[in-house]
């Protein structure tokens, strides 16, 4: 198996402008590609795919420069956001056409293997159009893997599946991981499967990376809004809203702890009421780990819990609520690496 190494890339698209990018891709390693639509995700897959072209940079497989190879020399398979499906050619001709065109002698044989090797075998006779979303995703990555690839680029896999066909992805792409070892890089804006998945993770904004690192990096270091709100925070306020904020208010307090980008923090956690701060409770809601209230103060949502049982009343829409903010959950957003 292949190792990839991708080096100062940089692309042009009109008048958007990608990198300079660095990624190492061993063996089994899975990267996911974040940031808000626009930040360049795809331009980057299809940079590396080969259907866009390098204004610097290098893409290297062991060690050789692919980067001006076509997308066909470069021994990688593209997944695209619409998948490709050939909606003419059954399950099992959708798999085997990469082993057809290279004029493979073992093309059913081997289709047959990879469609149980992905659950597929009952659905070999039918056609895309009478798969579900998750189906065809795996009828895609089978495809791509048919063709032998030494790395996957994947955009949005669980776009449009509902929580347990995403479960089921992520187990395929785990399997995958252990036992094909392709390197792959995945565009995704599901946590679930980020987390489950990838050893590295690359945050975009605007083309540039904002972030590139492990999930501990992610966590500690959310680079902005979209990150921040990507692995979990519940408070996630950007600077123009801070910058904005009365003096001696919560939002000018944030402001002075925050990053470039704003600041970002947990649900707050309360274990007793009373604080510094004072908001109107607008919403209460059960949750497995107590009550989750919504509160609005000097003009900022901020989601709080109180945890069950409680000796006092239930918070009640309208109602005055004063609370603190633990300034060591506080995480200033910004570029990091």
């Amino acid at each position: 198996m292949s190792v990839w190494t991708v080096a100062g890339l940089e692309t042009a698209v009109d008048r958007f402008h990608l990198g300079p990018i660095d990624l190492e891709l061993a063996p089994g390693r899975v990267v996911a590609i974040l940031g808000a639509s626009g930040s360049g995700k795809t331009t980057l897959l299809r940079t590396l795919a080969g259907f866009l072209g390098l204004s610097a940079g290098r893409i290297l497989r062991d060690g050789h420069d692919v980067a001006r190879l076509p997308p066909e020399r470069r021994g990688l398979g593209y997944v695209p956001q619409g998948l490709g499906l050939f909606p003419h050619r059954t399950v099992e001709r959708n798999v085997s056409y990469p082993l057809e065109v290279r004029g493979r002698t073992d093309a059913r044989a081997r289709s047959r293997e990879l469609l149980e090797r992905f659950g597929l075998g009952r659905l070999a006779g039918r056609y895309p159009a009478r798969l579900s979303g998750g189906e065809a995703q795996r009828v895609a990555l089978a495809r791509a893997l048919a063709a032998e690839p030494e790395l996957i680029v994947w955009d949005e896999p669980s776009q449009s599946l509902d929580v347990e066909a995403r479960h089921d992805l992520a187990l395929v792409v785990q399997e995958m991981k252990q036992d094909e070892r392709v390197p792959v890089v995945l565009v995704t804006h599901d946590p679930s499967l980020a987390f489950a998945t990838a050893d590295h993770f690359v945050v975009l904004r605007e083309g540039a990376v904002q972030l590139s690192g492990d999930a501990a990096a992610l966590l500690a270091h959310p680079p902005d809004a979209f990150a921040a709100r990507f692995v979990g925070f519940d408070n996630v306020f950007d600077r123009p809203t801070l910058d904005g904020a009365a003096p001696a208010s919560l939002g000018a307090w944030l402001a002075r702890r925050a990053g470039p980008q704003g600041v970002a923090f947990p649900c707050v956690r309360l274990a007793a009421e009373g604080g510094p701060w004072s908001g109107t409770v607008h919403g209460v809601r059960p949750t497995p780990e107590g009550l989750a209230v919504t509160v609005r103060a000097d003009g900022l949502w901020i989601e709080l819990a109180l945890p069950l049982p409680r000796t006092g009343p239930v918070p009640a829409p309208g109602q005055a609520f004063r609370f603190s903010v633990n300034e060591e959950s506080l995480r200033a957003l910004g570029p990091w690496s």
